[in-house]
């Protein structure tokens, strides 16, 4: 299992990893080189309420228990051996100000796998009590978060998932292991038991099945006994940290960590704004934003560069200004600068078909000319532009509207046949219309 931490180095660092957070204590194992080629598993650990403060001078409250506690004094070993293999974990605790949300625990997390030798496919996460709850919530949120972990082990977590969150974790096969005694007069056994049962009984069931322990013990305090390295728990066969490292992740690392992607019609359904948002970037050359009216044929509708690299990520925005009638289907591609494409879910937004009544071209397809009608209340003067598919602007028309509909003739003989687009445009009007030569 290995030798005694006396070479493990303990530092506090008084860095915010956010608002609820004003610094951590980083452990970390002999021989650790920042400027080496050398990974460790990462276990960031999350305390109890009891434990709570400003990081900086109260920040040796986080040491009272779990791993930091045995760390601290020279009890917790430098290496476990797990199938063969020896590690060393880096651990880092850090200290909430005020209870943790799911947001706290990943920017700790996320702030450790980018300035730590970390293996991202060996990320764990545990917790007692608050820090427990705290564990069940960032985990079950959604499939990102829990994907990014190899395993989790909760004590006596101060949190009910419920069906629904459960499933996440199922869904995600993540490796679960959770104790809790008995009677435990502050936080209820019931709410380990209830966890375990909602995540092993998801359709389809996790591969491993969630394991439970309740000691037959009263008090709230389980995890001295599950965070001691001599406990062999005859459930898993292992301590916690054996258990723990038998699980990880295949994790490739994506140049731009995408956290919100979306688009939305206007209320007047004239445009699509398209927005996404990055968490951290690292070689991102460009993003390319395409359009298709079918979902399977795309024509790039904008390139968008990179804002560099950064460790808190980007937001970004473009406009579709001239959207399809019917569905326009949408698809964002990042270009990292050494050519390779990461391609991003396909987004749906529907105009609705009452605009579409207000425009008509006929005949369509066309021959040497094509009838407009535009049944828009708007007056005065419009521009209509003729554009290929690649957007090169071929002719251009100048109207005047005086009435509720305009009626006018557009001379095609020059143009070749091949599908194009009329782009109509006035004060409040921008509508396009796709238009094919025969």
């Amino acid at each position: 299992m290995g030798t005694a931490q006396a070479y493990y180095k303990e530092t506090p660092q008084s860095i915010s990893t956010g608002t609820n957070s004003g610094g951590f204590y980083e452990f970390l194992p002999p021989g650790y080189d920042p400027n080496g080629s050398k990974t460790y598993p990462l276990m960031v650990f999350l305390h109890g309420s009891g434990e709570k403060g400003n990081g900086t001078s109260d920040l040796s409250r986080v040491l009272a228990n779990g791993p930091p506690k045995l760390i601290s004094a020279g009890t917790f070993p430098t290496s476990f051996t797990v199938n063969g293999q020896s590690f060393s974990f880096i651990v880092i605790c850090p200290q909430f100000i005020n209870q943790g949300s799911i947001s706290d625990v990943a920017k700790v997390i996320d702030y450790a796998t980018r300035n730590y030798k970390v293996d991202v496919n060996r990320v764990y996460l545990t917790g007692l009590s608050m820090g427990g709850g705290e564990v069940w919530s960032y985990a079950s949120d959604n499939l990102q978060n829990s994907g990014k972990l190899a395993a989790i082990v909760v004590i006596a977590g101060s949190n009910e998932m419920g069906a629904g969150n459960a499933k996440v974790l199922a869904l995600t096969n993540l490796p679960v292991y959770a104790t809790h005694n008995l009677n435990d007069p502050t936080v209820p056994s019931n709410y380990t038991v209830e966890n375990i049962n909602w995540i092993n009984g998801s359709v389809p069931p996790p591969t491993p099945m969630a394991v439970g322990t309740i000691f037959p013990v009263s008090g709230h305090d389980a995890w001295t006994q599950t965070y001691n390295p001599s406990y062999i728990n005859p459930a898993i066969n292992l301590n916690a940290y054996q258990w723990m490292l038998s699980y990880q992740r295949q994790i490739v690392i994506l140049p731009v960590n995408l956290t919100d992607y979306g688009a939305t019609l206007s209320s007047d359904q004239r445009q699509v704004s398209l927005y996404w948002s990055t968490s951290a970037e690292q070689d991102n050359n460009y993003f390319i934003l395409e359009r298709s009216a079918d979902g399977q044929q795309f024509k790039a509708l904008d390139t968008v560069a990179g804002l560099g690299n950064t460790s808190t990520g980007h937001r970004y925005t473009d406009a579709d200004l001239s959207p399809f009638f019917g569905d326009n289907f949408y698809r964002l591609t990042q270009v990292d600068k050494s050519g390779k494409t990461t391609v991003y879910p396909v987004l749906k937004v529907t105009v609705s078909s009452e605009t579409q009544a207000r425009v008509r071209l006929s005949p369509n397809p066309a021959g040497n000319s094509v009838y407009l009608e535009l049944g828009y209340p708007e007056t005065g003067n419009m521009q209509v532009r003729l554009s290929d598919i690649q957007g090169r602007v071929l002719k251009t028309w100048q109207l005047k509207k005086e009435g509720v509909v305009l009626n006018q003739s557009l001379d095609l003989s020059r143009i070749p046949s091949g599908a194009y687009f009329l782009h109509i445009q006035g004060k409040t009007i921008h509508e396009v219309q796709q238009l094919i030569r025969k």
